[in-house]
This record gives structure tokens, C-alpha cells and sequence, in this order.
């Protein structure tokens, strides 16, 4: 048996906690983003169903495994959008989570 959630690639975005962006190069994107822990695989499953219907950035492509994160930045904008980033970057860029709300 597995305690693998085979629906998490079909999270919610609003389920997903907010994160503040510390850096110029972050901010760009938004003060805050949503996000959640995410495979780059996961998220190449999420874009393969919601693609078509949402924003999206395409998935990396590999061959290979990473763990990283789901991000929705430049939230409730038009330009909203969600992308995959590696959880190094994304762990460097934003603070865990956001403590206050907008």
C-alpha cells in the first residue's frame, strides 16, 4: 500500500497556502504567490488535464524526477498564472508560508 495522493496534481488553488516573495527578481511575479509541493511529474499531469482551461507554463521536460513546487503567481490579475519551479529556487524565493493575509 502506498500513501501516495494520486489527486494531488489536481489540487485547488485555493486550498494552496500563500507565500511572500523576498527577493526583487520574486516580486515581480506579485507580493504573494500560492503554491504547494509538487513533482515536476505531478505537475506535467496537472498541465496534460488544465492546460487547455488555465494559464499554464509547460512542464519541464526530463526524464527524471524533482521535487519542487506548484505556483500561482500574479494572483487574481488577468495575468495569473501557474508554472512549476525546483523547490531550491522556490525555497530561496519565498517565504513559508505567508503569516499575514492581503
Amino acid at each position: 500500500m502506498t500513501d501516495h495522493d494520486f489527486n494531488r496534481p489536481y489540487i485547488d488553488q485555493a486550498t494552496l497556502p500563500r507565500f511572500r516573495a523576498m527577493g526583487r527578481t520574486a516580486q515581480r511575479y506579485g507580493a504573494f504567490v500560492r503554491a504547494a509541493p509538487m513533482s515536476n511529474v505531478d505537475y506535467k499531469l496537472r498541465f496534460h488535464r488544465f492546460g487547455s482551461e488555465k494559464n499554464m507554463m509547460p512542464p519541464p521536460s526530463t526524464g527524471r524526477i524533482f521535487l519542487g513546487y506548484l505556483v500561482i503567481r500574479k494572483i487574481d490579475t488577468p495575468d495569473q498564472y501557474e508554472t512549476w519551479m525546483p523547490d531550491h529556487g522556490f525555497e530561496e524565493d519565498y517565504e513559508v508560508p505567508a503569516t499575514d493575509q492581503p
